[in-house]
């Protein structure tokens, strides 16, 4: 199949940041992505944009993504917090508040969006727990250690996170799920080595997009 013939994936990932000057560990995981992937017989070509931590540059980035109409839009970013890889169900329009990279405020700390005006929060279109359960049940090497006082209990490799937080992530995710919230979708990776390598992360992430296009071509074949 010509590369004219295939779909697009768009996986973007973020740059260096304070608490994470030397590397990110989001864009460390896609840049290990294959570039080619098949479902159904159907080839999507996996593209790779870093993107920096600026709300400037999410607005172009976003811009040029969406105007070449990919086929799902994947960004990934980095949380300190993270116990395992979070897939994140929504984005908020009320608390940009800190100062990107160059200094730069989003005034008011929210934004007024093309299709979605003032919205305070907006949700992902796919079934993200569909999304943990099929991921968790094929990465049974990638288990993460347990969280202390919770009784002892491991994570899986993935699980669902409904806070994507008030920085460059949030803002990301929020631009492209207001172009097309079934075609979008945020997932937050720990730092290199707390607790998965930046390999395991990266099948982690790959996973997670095939369960995506999954649900993208059944949609379609019900439409």
């Amino acid at each position: 199949m010509s590369s004219s013939e295939r779909k697009l994936i768009i996986v973007s990932g973020f740059g260096p940041f304070i608490g994470h000057e030397e590397i990110n560990a989001s864009w460390e995981a896609v840049k290990l992505l294959p570039e080619l992937l098949t479902h159904n017989g159907i080839e999507y070509d996996l593209e790779k944009r870093l993107v920096s931590v600026e709300y400037e540059a999410v607005d172009e980035a976003c811009a040029e993504i969406w105007s070449r109409q990919p086929e799902m839009v994947i960004h990934v970013g980095v949380s300190g917090i993270a116990q395992c890889v979070y897939v994140e169900k929504l984005a908020y329009n009320h608390k940009f508040r800190r100062p990107d990279n160059s200094g730069q405020y989003l005034s008011n700390g929210s934004c007024v969006l093309p299709h979605n005006g003032k919205a305070n929060v907006l949700r992902c279109g796919l079934d993200v727990d569909k999304i943990v359960e099929a991921v968790n049940a094929t990465c049974e090497a990638c288990v993460a250690p347990a969280i202390p006082n919770n009784s002892h209990k491991s994570l899986g490799a993935t699980r669902a996170s409904k806070n994507v937080g008030d920085f460059l992530c949030g803002y990301i995710y929020l631009k492209s799920l207001d172009v097309d919230s079934k075609r979008s979708l945020f997932v937050h990776v720990p730092p290199v080595n707390k607790p998965f390598s930046t390999e395991q992360t990266a099948d982690i992430v790959l996973k997670i997009i095939e369960q995506c296009v999954q649900q993208v071509a059944a949609s379609e074949c019900t439409n």
